[in-house]
């Protein structure tokens, strides 16, 4: 179980990197001005893919730290990763259910 929650981690790792690094990058082209509104769609689309990468990512590594503590791998692995899923079901809602809501 140890190896596999590795590998999770080792591969979340490379889409958080990929995911964050064209978000933060068109988001920082949408502020100088550099793309039109068409390419605008990347910014707003990339975000709940970078979440879930960060997220997956975030709740292996943390799960792989605690192993010591708890002992047991798959107790810390269920418990960080309902966390990381109530979060990301909270983003979700936030995203698509307040979209047109007007602050």
């Amino acid at each position: 179980m140890q190896k596999i929650v590795q590998n999770l981690a080792q591969v979340s790792l490379y889409f958080f990197v990929f995911f964050g690094a064209l978000h933060i990058g068109t988001s920082l082209l949408m502020a100088n001005g550099a793309i039109n509104r068409a390419d605008t769609l990347i910014f707003n689309v990339l975000d709940l893919p970078f979440l879930l990468a960060a997220l997956v990512y975030g709740s292996a590594r943390f799960s792989l730290a605690l192993e010591p503590i708890v002992g047991d791998l798959k107790k810390s692995f269920i418990t960080c990763g309902s966390f990381a899923f109530l979060f990301f079901l909270t983003a979700l809602y936030f995203n698509f259910g307040l979209s047109d809501a007007n602050f």
